[in-house]
């Protein structure tokens, strides 16, 4: 019903159409004329195109829809009353079972007739039969079971002795040999041994910050940083200045990476502080050497919030413990020293532009 509905109302409004088609300003100039542009040569024909597609629509929405067959009933026997029209017979002209018998007729029992009598089985052959001879054989008495032996039980076998647990600083090893390959299949499965094998604070840190570097080499900085963040909480229960220094510098770069540079020089400042006292404490070549990388971490950051004053300052700094350790020690430290000597020849040429 709804359907005729829809199809009336738009046949009416077809036939509008072509109406204010065929006849502009009609109804006395009520109804304005409409201009059809590029089809204004066409405006006979698309006005009865409206008209005719309108009284088509009607036509199709007044017609009565044909009547569907009634559905077949689910509990129909499932052989089709049409088999058999194909060899030219009438399923009508089928003979029903039972067609003779009424309905309502009781049914008889059919009567069944005397058995014949069975074959005689005694022959006349004037024999007698002879009785059979039982035999009583004698059983013989029965043996006593035996108690069978029961095997003696092995000896336990010493148990095979188990093979030492994997070294925590092996599968770091294996870790960073595998990461330098980026075979990062092995790295993963190395990193989880790292992590298994770890047992104190010290371990875990150390675990953590492996698994954030593992994560920030394939640019999964969320993770990066969430591992870092679980290494400085770790590092820092172990009370270890170097392992806390370690854990702010990679904590500091992830926030430099991220434009957070407040939060960068907040721990590159913290960490400038733990190296310079474990160089003042040490006082070898290593301590004095991380001293100097975490100047400049913390002068690259600076020099972004625009204190390139103070950036100039701490590069002047790495500088000059970059000499002293590349005068005792050129062949390993000669190229830190050019390299700091580089970075601030660049910034001295960026503050003097």
């Amino acid at each position: 019903m709804l359907g005729r509905i829809i199809g009336l109302a738009l046949a009416v409004a077809l036939w509008g159409a072509a109406y204010v088609i065929l006849n502009p300003g009609g109804l006395d100039g009520r109804i304005p004329a409409v201009g059809l542009g590029a089809f204004e040569s066409v405006r006979l024909g698309l006005g009865i195109a409206a008209g005719l597609l309108g009284a088509a629509l009607a036509a199709a929405a007044l017609m009565r829809a044909p009547e569907r067959p009634p559905a077949r009933d689910r509990l129909a026997p499932l052989i089709d009353a049409h088999e058999g029209e194909a060899d030219g017979l009438d399923p009508s002209d089928e003979p029903l079972p039972f067609s003779s018998a009424s309905a309502t007729a009781p049914l008889q029992a059919p009567t069944l007739e005397a058995e014949p009598a069975p074959f005689p089985l005694e022959l006349d052959t004037g024999v007698q039969p002879t009785p059979p001879v039982v035999v009583q054989a004698e059983l013989a008495p029965e043996p006593e079971p035996e108690v069978a032996a029961m095997p003696a039980e092995p000896e336990p076998e010493a148990a095979a002795e188990s093979p030492p647990p994997e070294d925590f600083d092996a599968a770091r090893d294996a870790l960073r040999r595998h990461a330098r390959d980026e075979a990062w299949g092995p790295a993963s499965l190395a990193l989880q041994r790292v992590e298994a094998l770890a047992q104190d604070d010290r371990q875990h840190a150390l675990a953590a910050q492996d698994a954030g570097d593992f994560s920030r080499a394939q640019g999964k900085t969320d993770d990066a940083i969430e591992a870092y963040d679980l290494a400085l909480a770790h590092a820092r229960m172990t009370g270890q200045q170097d392992l806390i220094a370690d854990a702010l510098i990679n904590a500091g770069d992830m926030a430099y990476e991220e434009h957070r540079l407040d939060a960068a020089v907040e721990n590159y400042e913290a960490a400038v502080a733990l190296r310079r006292d474990l160089a003042q404490a040490v006082g070898t070549a290593e301590p004095r050497r991380a001293l100097s990388i975490a100047l400049e971490r913390l002068a690259d950051a600076r020099e972004d919030r625009g204190h390139r004053s103070r950036a100039l300052d701490l590069y002047r700094e790495s500088e000059a413990l970059a000499a002293e350790l590349a005068e005792a020690d050129a062949a390993r430290y000669g190229g830190d020293l050019a390299a700091t000597r580089q970075r601030l020849e660049e910034l001295e040429a960026r503050i003097l532009a």
